[in-house]
């Protein structure tokens, strides 16, 4: 037994990114600014649809991922989304 290398782990898509130990910081706090960014309802959203797909049969799973996507398609943030894309500017989420 061997412990999986940095670079072994992003080659075999484990992790996405991996960055020298005096970056690290900085990295986790760009990463953080750019998610808080983001559509966090809909990231919320994912993660309940990932967290339920591990304890349920497909059939179940793909039922409640087509719920959760007819939630997320009537958040604000999915409007701002498609708005921000028609007119080819960058979105501003609200979490809403």
């Amino acid at each position: 037994n061997r412990a999986v290398t940095a670079e072994e782990a992003l080659d075999w898509g484990l992790v996405n990114q991996v960055v020298p130990d005096d970056r690290l910081e900085e990295a986790v706090a760009e990463l953080a600014t750019r998610l808080a960014g983001g559509p966090t309802r809909a990231y919320g959203l994912s993660k309940r649809a990932i967290n339920r797909a591990t304890m349920a049969l497909l059939k179940e799973t793909l039922e409640y991922e087509a719920e959760l996507q007819e939630i997320a398609g009537r958040t604000e943030d999915h409007a701002e989304g498609v708005a921000a894309f028609l007119e080819k500017r960058d979105p501003r989420f609200k979490g809403k």
